[in-house]
């Protein structure tokens, strides 16, 4: 795929895949789907009930140190590097739900990014509601750049895979994220010698 990323022409969304929760008022319900789709392209987040936003919570507790952990690898104007940042961008999304509040996706991204938004509310989500996992869910596999690395918008095509581990509250688990696959794309860019997630779309 080479395609020409443009957020007015297409509305990048990003989702989570659906919780099986226990009972109760505080059962987490679904995080936005990707529109026109009922899989998503997202790691799941529990959400609680009439969590609408489409942006990151005011209370978000960024970090402050996530730019400068990148790690060399995923700081090479190649194909390589391209693929290990995506792969870094990820470890992030799973370390907030591990250590949630520890994580500001913003520092990864293009500050317009639709889908980090997306994500940031739903890490920000563990945050509010004292939720966290001892595992990660998220791993991305196959992926593969649609074009070359020295291009201004640069497409990485993956799959997508969550895993149904527990997310827990006070100690006690509250249920299991339902696992899920699919496939994805990733757009980065090229900026201050270093990438940036431009934005991401479900296939």
């Amino acid at each position: 795929m080479n395609k020409t990323w443009g957020r007015a022409a297409a509305v990048l969304t990003v989702g989570a895949l659906m919780l099986s929760g226990c009972g109760g008022d505080d059962e987490p319900t679904a995080t936005p789907t990707p529109s026109g789709s009922a899989s998503s392209s997202a790691p799941a987040s529990p959400s609680s009930s009439g969590s609408g936003s489409t942006s990151p919570s005011a209370t978000a507790t960024p970090s402050s140190t996530a730019a400068a952990d990148v790690p060399a690898a995923a700081r090479a104007r190649t194909e390589v590097g391209a693929i290990a940042f995506l792969t870094f961008f990820y470890d992030e999304v799973n370390r907030g739900q591990t250590a949630p509040g520890s994580v500001d996706l913003f520092t990864l991204s293009d500050k317009d990014c639709i889908a980090c938004k997306k994500l940031q509310t739903s890490l920000q989500e563990f945050v509010d509601n004292g939720w966290s996992v001892k595992q990660g869910p998220v791993e991305i596999s196959g992926a593969a750049l649609a074009n070359a690395a020295t291009e201004e918008r640069v497409i990485i095509n993956f799959t997508f895979v969550q895993r149904p581990v527990d997310y827990y509250k006070s100690g006690a688990s509250q249920g299991k994220l339902q696992a899920g696959t699919t496939k994805n794309a990733a757009a980065l860019r090229w900026i201050s010698g270093g990438w940036q997630m431009y934005d991401l779309e479900e296939l």
